[in-house]
């Protein structure tokens, strides 16, 4: 019976897809038609001469099509013609639909290509309607499109007057911030609080309780008990928070790598993602800082020390009154950790190291971890390691500040929206174990997903338009 009941299934749907094939071709039937009325009265009836049919194939989201097209002849101007041509877009060779072609930009962002030919396949129960090849080829051309608008919106923002426009940003909402202990707790808390020297119940830690006093101090009892467990950082009047990062991408070629550069750029009114190679990103993301808080504004940006966010730190943003640049407190403790593997003989001699490290940085204190490394020169398993750490900390040194005060006082010390970014828009895609991609490729899914990020997919592909940063004040 389940066997029976599969193949009813399969012949329901090939002859449903053979009906809405016919019911489309009949429907371009008449408006070929009506095409050719109109091109006749236009230049006269007895100008045209009928002369036969051509033949137009179409890969749709139905399958495979023969669409009919009349052919024309002008007997004035000696010239044949298809008043259809009209109503299809311009083509050479088989025409792709608009519908179509998302599906195979949309699809790929989540599956190998050669699953998306599977699903389109099954899904226009048409065997052979698109080849891995041609799906690849899809992508790279709408993300061509979309790198060329960026490129293009850059060029003409540059010759503008930035004054007319505003960042053109996705609403904020409420961020949502893990508890910081558990609800059963909140009892024990409310209580702790309304002591004359409040110490912090068991189950929340030293660190937290700091946050919540402070908190407290900062907006007396506006905070509710519930409100007191989620606490994080806040964005600041006129405060731009920008997040960035790279990932590297796997190339052919061997020990080959593509850097794709990935920012979040966010404000109390809303938040905007930006993604690509090279120096347009960049100039992207220096043109949006502008528009979000003008060089008067406060940006703080976040990052893992990379030598282009500090080159882009130092150069592009040298007029901007207001800055700061913050080694993400994630990437730095990760850093230390690595290298604490590589320069300790045990696992013992390890955690000792990390525990200073990790307590001179966190408030701050850089030449306190840099001693604590010379300390340990005459006992590591790889000096040059050791040397490597400790020339990493001295040249981000003027980006590490106090951790622990910061966190206190919900001020940003992590780029952790870098990190979801470059998760979303490349990492869960393409960097898969024994991935291959090469630029044109990387890049066009990246653009692909940072549209779909920005929420602005349906502009694309229903109105055929590609987000700006910028739009009219």
């Amino acid at each position: 019976m389940e066997k029976g009941l599969n193949v009813l299934e399969q012949q329901t749907l090939t002859i449903g897809h053979q009906v809405m094939r016919e019911l489309l071709k009949a429907q371009w039937e008449i408006a070929d038609q009506q095409q050719v009325e109109s091109y006749r009265t236009q230049v006269g009836p007895e100008k045209v001469k009928l002369v036969g049919y051509d033949q137009q194939r179409v890969t749709s989201r139905l399958g495979i099509l023969e669409l009919r097209l009349q052919v024309c002849f002008n007997k004035s101007t000696r010239v044949h013609t298809m008043p259809g041509n009209r109503l299809l877009p311009e083509h050479r060779g088989v025409i792709i639909t608009r519908g179509l072609q998302e599906w195979a930009c949309l699809l790929p962002q989540d599956m190998s290509f050669a699953t998306v030919q599977r699903l389109l396949s099954w899904q226009s129960q048409e065997p052979d309607m698109i080849s891995t090849t041609e799906a690849r080829n899809l992508v790279k051309r709408h993300g061509q499109v979309i790198r060329t608008a960026e490129t293009e919106e850059v060029e003409r923002l540059e010759r503008e007057d930035l004054n007319q426009f505003q960042a053109n940003l996705l609403t904020a909402a409420v961020p949502k911030r893990s508890a910081t202990w558990p609800s059963e707790l909140n009892a024990a808390v409310e209580q702790a609080l309304a002591e004359a020297e409040p110490t912090p119940p068991a189950g929340v830690s030293h660190q937290d309780w700091r946050r919540v006093l402070q908190a407290r101090a900062d907006e007396r009892d506006s905070l509710t008990i519930e409100k007191l467990r989620r606490l994080g950082p806040e964005i600041q009047t006129n405060q731009t928070i920008v997040s960035t990062d790279d990932i590297l991408v796997r190339r052919p070629q061997r020990r080959c790598w593509l850097s794709l550069r990935v920012a979040r750029v966010a404000t109390q009114q809303g938040y905007r993602y930006l993604s690509g190679t090279g120096s347009v990103v960049l100039s992207q993301l220096y043109l949006l800082l502008l528009l979000c808080g003008g060089l008067s504004g406060w940006v703080t940006l976040l990052g893992d020390g990379a030598k282009w966010i500090r080159a882009f730190f130092k150069q592009s943003l040298n007029q901007f009154q207001h800055k700061e640049l913050l080694l993400d407190w994630y990437h730095l403790n990760h850093k230390c950790t690595n290298f604490a593997s590589l320069i300790c003989r045990s696992r013992q001699d390890k955690q000792d190291l990390l525990k200073q490290l990790r307590s001179s940085l966190w408030t701050g204190q850089v030449e306190s971890a840099l001693a604590a490394l010379e300390g340990y020169r005459s006992g590591a398993k790889n000096e040059e390691k050791l040397q490597e750490l400790i020339d990493y900390l001295s040249a981000c040194k003027p980006y590490i500040v106090n951790y622990e005060t910061r966190r206190r006082q919900r001020q940003y010390i992590g780029s952790a929206h870098a990190e979801k970014a470059c998760d979303l828009i490349v990492a869960r895609r393409q960097k898969n174990q024994g991935m291959h991609w090469s630029e044109k490729s990387a890049n066009a899914l990246a653009a692909l997903k940072t549209v779909r990020l920005n929420q602005d997919w349906d502009l694309y592909w229903v109105k055929n338009q590609v987000s700006p940063i910028a739009i009219p004040r």
